[in-house]
Order: C-alpha cells, then sequence, then structure tokens
C-alpha cells in the first residue's frame, strides 16, 4: 500500500467527533496539521437548584458543636464504639458523618475486630470473586 492509498484511507476514517459534528453555535477552528477542532459556545448551565436532580443524601449543614459535645462525643465514641456509631453520633448531634469521623479515631480493638472480620468475608469467598476484588484494589490503586 503506497503513501497515497495510505492518506486517503485515513482522511476516511470517521469518528464520534466527525460523524456527530456539533450542532448550533459553533465556532470551527482549523489546527495546524489541518484538523478542525469544533467548539459549542453556548452551554447551557443550571440557573436553579430546581433544575437539579433530588440529593442522595441529605445531611444537615455544619453545626457548630462546643467544645463540651466535642469532648462527650469523644469518650462516646471510645468507650462503646459498638453503639455510639459515626452516623449514630452524627444524628444525635446533627451533624454530618465527615465531622466526627474528623474529631475521632475508632478504636483500636473495634479496628481490628473490622479487619479481622474483612479477612474472614475475603477467606470465604471463591477464587473468582477473590481475583475481582483484588483486580478492583488494583485498578483503585491506580487512580
Amino acid at each position: 500500500m503506497n503513501s497515497l492509498n495510505k492518506l486517503k484511507c485515513f482522511n476516511q476514517i470517521r469518528s464520534f467527533y466527525t460523524f456527530n459534528p456539533a450542532i448550533g453555535n459553533v465556532t470551527k477552528t482549523i489546527l495546524d496539521d489541518g484538523s478542525v477542532l469544533s467548539l459549542k459556545t453556548n452551554i447551557n448551565t443550571v440557573k436553579s437548584h430546581e433544575q437539579l436532580p433530588p440529593l442522595v443524601r441529605s445531611y444537615p449543614q455544619i453545626t457548630k458543636l462546643t467544645s463540651e459535645q466535642i469532648k462527650e462525643i469523644k469518650e462516646l465514641r471510645r468507650t462503646d464504639p459498638d453503639t455510639n456509631t459515626v452516623l449514630q453520633l452524627a444524628k444525635r448531634y446533627n451533624t454530618f458523618p465527615g465531622f466526627i469521623m474528623r474529631i475521632t479515631q475508632c478504636p483500636k480493638e473495634r479496628r481490628l475486630r473490622l479487619e479481622k472480620r474483612a479477612e474472614e468475608t475475603f477467606d470465604a469467598l471463591s477464587i473468582s470473586r477473590k481475583k475481582t476484588v483484588i483486580d478492583r484494589v488494583r485498578r483503585k490503586a491506580l487512580w
């Protein structure tokens, strides 16, 4: 195949952008290599919250907690972490879970129990399912 035929073949290849060109107010720019860049200039933007879909999670706004409340949250989480979970404390003090996780840590005993439970769950999986889980962890590490 000579270079002229290769060039013809290359020009006949269609991509999504050449097959579905933008319609409407479009600015076209010819680049140095001869390709055309199409830029749609009037992009519809959301003007109000009524146009957005409903929220998936509705946490309360950040509430200002006093230092006594923060001390109480830390104490409750330290003494009985199984009953005073992050979500339960967040509901009780009308705040979001991320704030509770910022001011407290999971006690070491509970963390070890949760890790052991996760290992037991992983060990109970079939080989193909284990491979799927490991592949997902590897993919997420590449993010």
